[in-house]
């Protein structure tokens, strides 16, 4: 059950607190701001409503709540002015009501609190946001009427949640929930798709396939990427919203359903129909409501809780027991630009997560794409061999240990192909020679238990050495430590890299 915390001291408040009918909601009062917050820790607090009057370091209270990242809503009484709070946290206040609101009125902010609560927690948002608040309300107030909608945002913005979330608060929520990309799809495709097709339609057709319109008959049709649907499709797609009515590929019988549709694109759909890449007619059918699905990058302060959470999530999953993160690793998860939103931040952590499995993440922990100074996929990458006269001294020591590396791997091949008879036969492995060999007979690496192997040769000198070293941390960083990944990375056998890992001191 979820609990509201309310930190006053006013009598009057804590009487009138005592009679709201709060759905499925425990009241916690407290006027000493230390309980509250240490009530809030524990978990499960859907709202925290704080009455600033009689508190002189509201500001000080409020930061502290923030910097638990829970997604509980903050709910503040008070003649307070957002700019004048001295801290970036106005987005993250749901309400702000005046010092004098009446009681009944502070009770509507948090009973309307706890709605948008439910809301969220039927759909899996997270988040405590202006803009995800937003986003919620528009989710509450449209689910339950039986209209269209248009979910619009980027790539990994969580679309599909949004879409969930209308049908698991509308009238519909016991139906179907069907979806569809309609995204690199054929028209004929698309079409059998939509409104399936009978037996013997087309080459293949061996059986009736009914299509989502009839699957998602008394429930919700979700259509994501609907931008993509081709131009002579849009019109067949038009009748078959308005009428209800439909016929299957190949079929002469009409057929019925009565669906809600949810739609859902990244591309503008205003300049699609500007560029008469899209109906203009579908476009108004579409858009009776419309939700935004706001980047991550546009509510930096859900960053952390989303992280929290997501870590949460693969603890449980994994029966793991990793407590969070360090500063630096929150300072660079704050910093990074999120191209690929909620989705890419997921991805991060459940890497971090798993490749770390107890304490903290520290900023090491992440990927390299999230280092600062990496050089983005597909950018400028720098060849092995110098363009020009160099000095040795202006070698990149990490790009000349790749190349060796990658030498000493061809010769090896070769000598694999020669010491078994793969360039017109010899000897299966020289006498006195040790050595392991993959499961498929491949040779893996050749040593003796005397032998100082390297990557590099060590006799060389300590410039190749510090590159050798250098290639070895690299591998471990860009493997998240991960010693097994990383030896194979550099082509060596785990026993090696443990042995080269206490050569150079590297924990």
């Amino acid at each position: 059950m979820n609990s509201v915390v309310l930190l006053s001291r006013r009598q009057k408040l804590f009487a009138a607190a005592a009679n709201w009918e709060l759905p499925e909601s425990e009241l916690y009062l407290f006027d000493s701001p230390s309980e509250a917050l240490a009530r809030i820790s524990l978990g499960n607090t859907a709202v925290f409503l704080f009455d600033t009057r009689d508190y002189p370091r509201f500001r000080h209270v409020i930061k502290k709540f923030l910097s638990l990242h829970t997604d509980a809503d903050l709910v503040l009484v008070g003649d307070i002015e957002p700019q004048a709070l001295g801290l970036d946290i106005a987005d993250g206040i749901l309400n702000i009501l005046p010092a004098g609101a009446a009681e009944q009125e502070i009770a509507q902010s948090v009973i309307r609190a706890l709605h948008l609560r439910s809301v969220r927690q039927n759909s899996g948002i997270i988040g405590r946001s202006r803009a995800i608040n937003e986003m919620l309300a528009m989710i509450a107030h449209s689910a339950p009427l039986d209209v269209n909608v248009l979910i619009q945002g980027e790539s990994g913005t969580g679309k599909e949640m949004v879409a969930r979330a209308i049908h698991r608060n509308s009238a519909r929520k016991d139906g179907p929930f069907v979806g569809l990309n309609c995204g690199a799809m054929s028209q004929g495709v698309l079409e059998s798709e939509l409104f399936g097709h009978v037996r013997g339609a087309f080459t293949g057709a061996v059986k009736d396939h009914p299509g989502v319109f009839k699957r998602a008959d008394k429930g919700t049709l979700f259509l994501d990427e609907v931008a993509e649907m081709p131009l002579e499709m849009q019109t067949r797609f038009l009748r078959a919203l308005e009428t209800g009515e439909f016929t299957p590929v190949g079929g002469r019988t009409t057929m019925r359903s009565d669906i809600r549709l949810v739609a859902a694109t990244h591309q503008d759909l205003a300049s699609a129909v500007a560029s008469g890449r899209f109906r203009q007619d579908l476009y108004y059918r579409l858009r009776v409501v419309v939700i935004e699905a706001p980047p991550l990058r546009e509510r930096r302060e859900d960053i952390m809780v989303l992280a929290e959470a997501f870590l949460q999530q693969e603890n449980q999953r994994h029966r793991l027991h990793v407590r969070g993160f360090t500063r630096d690793a929150e300072r660079l998860l704050l910093e990074h630009s999120w191209p690929g939103n909620v989705r890419e931040l997921k991805n991060v952590v459940s890497s971090a997560v798993v490749l770390k499995q107890n304490g903290l993440i520290d900023s090491s922990d992440l990927p390299r794409d999230i280092q600062p100074g990496v050089r983005p996929a597909g950018g400028p990458t720098y060849l092995p061999v110098p363009m020009g006269p160099v000095r040795a001294q202006d070698l990149d020591q990490g790009v000349l240990a790749t190349a060796l590396l990658e030498l000493r791997q061809e010769v090896r091949e070769i000598k694999d192909l020669l010491l078994r008879g793969g360039l017109g036969g010899g000897p299966a492995w020289p006498e006195g020679q040790g050595g392991q060999f993959s499961p498929g007979g491949r040779v893996v690496e050749t040593f003796s238990e005397q032998d100082g192997f390297s990557p590099l040769p060590v006799a060389e000198g300590g410039d190749l050495q510090a590159a050798e070293k250098t290639l070895i941390e690299n591998a471990l960083r860009a493997c998240g430590g991960n010693r097994r990944q990383a030896a194979e990375r550099l082509g060596i056998s785990e026993r090696t890299l443990y042995r080269k890992l206490k050569l150079y001191r590297i924990s």
